[in-house]
């Protein structure tokens, strides 16, 4: 599965028109992105994210709104979401970030109620850029981890 999204990105490199940001105005998409999600600030998502982006993750709508609505979604399972953003490589148009992220479970997340219980989990996420913002979206979240800590924990919410 790796080696096919690696060669999905690879391929976005060579038959897209290649943007002229340098590589630290993409990675300033990412990071304002980052810092908009963990300060309840969808409604501005459109200054990094295109109209039609393209989510690749099946819990999120298409489109501007579809992340915007992820987002929220998110902000109320972990109102006080934080995230690190460990390294962030750019190749071509192509975005890569690991990043850490960490929130107290305050309501309902895939059947598990609220647990009170402060959890960190990692993610890696890819995205392409055209026209100088953030167009398409693949993640791999660590789910197992999450949900381990929110549902061992639970009973000491």
């Amino acid at each position: 599965m790796v080696y096919g999204l690696f060669m999905t990105a690879a391929t976005f490199g060579q038959t897209k028109k290649a943007s002229k940001m340098t590589t630290e105005q993409k990675k300033q998409l990412v990071s304002r992105f980052t810092e908009l999600m963990t300060t309840k600030q969808s409604d501005k998502f459109g200054e990094v994210i295109s109209q039609d982006y393209k989510q690749h993750n099946p819990m999120v709508k298409p489109g501007l709104v579809g992340i915007q609505e992820g987002s929220r979604w998110f902000e109320s399972i972990f109102p006080d979401i934080s995230a690190n953003i460990d390294a962030m490589v750019v190749e071509g148009d192509i975005i890569v970030a690991r990043i850490t992220w960490t929130g107290t479970h305050k309501g309902e997340l895939f059947g598990v109620p609220a647990s009170n219980v402060k959890a960190t989990w990692t993610g890696t996420d890819w995205w392409r850029i055209e026209n100088g913002k953030l167009a398409e979206h693949w993640d791999v979240v660590d789910w197992s981890s999450l949900m381990q800590q929110i549902q061992t924990q639970k009973t000491n919410a």
